[in-house]
């Protein structure tokens, strides 16, 4: 027993020096865009560096360190956002890494976009979101503005280029063009998200915190759902076979069209594009978006504690154990 004690402090000790490590850690290969809302402080507005409502500013930092900042359309107000201490996880399970904020809209027509991603088209790409949801209607969690981009059989051309949402009727699913464009979506049945009540619950105390996944290997699309606030793992919640919509090149569009508040290309946090207007706003908490030029595979979710977290503790733990052998 008492060598079992010996390594289990020793492992305890790793764990604190190996999170530390881990937090420090860049974003890896494959991150094109890691927007974590880290700024703060709880309850202050996410600030417009430009002053001009609707004008583009680098607002919320790219943590992926490639420079493809969000930008919200206002400091507060109607189309803005304030940082809120109500996270889904205190450290985030990939890297370690502290997590003090999320953001959640201070109106009703919240919006955040980046505007250096334009020409992203990659043939296999990776979606990530975490959120705590207010309920009703169709709520875009990540969408990419576009209008005219969906040309083929089952394609609607008011629809834009990415759906990354909760449905109206609480399922959830990814939707996107491809370069020939042909639409591709995968979505679940009803009834798996639990939002909160606005006003009644206006601070979501009732609410549930979600990861979501969605991810294009170039052949089949597939979308992930973990519950955070149960404590579950990531469930494949639902999945399409791509090879059978008859496209030959299934990588992700850029999408075409503009009009004075969006361009083809952007992508926007906390809304959609339909039609080409804003809108399906996605009411709530939002944090720890991710965007990945490669088809992750299940263990490296944001969501998901990294394998090699084990071995770097293991290894972090085994000088304390030979010092605490010597001594005896």
């Amino acid at each position: 027993m008492k060598c079992n004690r010996l390594v289990w402090s020793a492992v305890i000790a790793a764990s604190v020096s190996g999170s530390l490590l881990l937090g420090a850690m860049p974003a890896k290969a494959g991150t094109v865009a890691l927007w974590r809302f880290e700024n703060g402080p709880a309850d202050a507005p996410v600030a417009h560096l430009s002053g001009v409502n609707g004008q583009w500013s680098a607002d919320v930092a790219d943590s992926s360190g490639n420079g493809n900042a969000l930008s919200v359309w206002s400091t507060g107000g109607g189309g803005g956002y304030a940082y809120k201490s109500d996270v889904p996880f205190s450290t985030v399970p990939q890297t370690g890494a502290p997590n003090n904020f999320s953001v959640k809209n201070t109106g009703g027509g919240p919006a955040m976009w980046n505007n250096t991603l334009r020409g992203w088209t990659p043939s296999a790409f990776t979606i990530e979101a975490s959120f705590k949801p207010e309920n009703g209607g169709w709520r875009t969690l990540v969408g990419r503005d576009s209008r005219g981009a969906g040309t083929q059989p089952g394609a609607n051309p008011d629809e834009s280029a990415l759906y990354f949402q909760i449905r109206p009727d609480n399922s959830v699913a990814m939707t996107f063009e491809d370069v020939m464009g042909f639409r591709h979506s995968a979505g679940s049945v009803a009834g798996l998200i639990h939002g909160f009540d606005w006003p009644s619950d206006h601070d979501g105390l009732k609410g549930t915190w979600y990861s979501m996944a969605g991810v294009s290997d170039g052949a089949m699309l597939s979308l992930y759902l973990k519950d955070v606030s149960a404590g579950t793992g990531y469930q494949l919640v639902a999945q399409t076979d791509m090879t059978l919509s008859g496209s030959t090149n299934t990588a992700f569009t850029a999408g075409l069209g503009s009009a004075g508040d969006w361009t083809a290309g952007d992508f926007s946090v906390g809304r959609g594009l339909y039609a080409g207007g804003h809108g399906d706003r996605a009411y709530g908490f939002i944090d720890e978006v991710r965007l990945s030029d490669t088809a992750l595979t299940r263990d490296q979710f944001t969501s998901v504690p990294e394998p090699g977290s084990l071995a770097l503790l293991l290894v972090g733990a085994l000088p304390l154990l030979r010092r605490r052998q010597s001594a005896r």
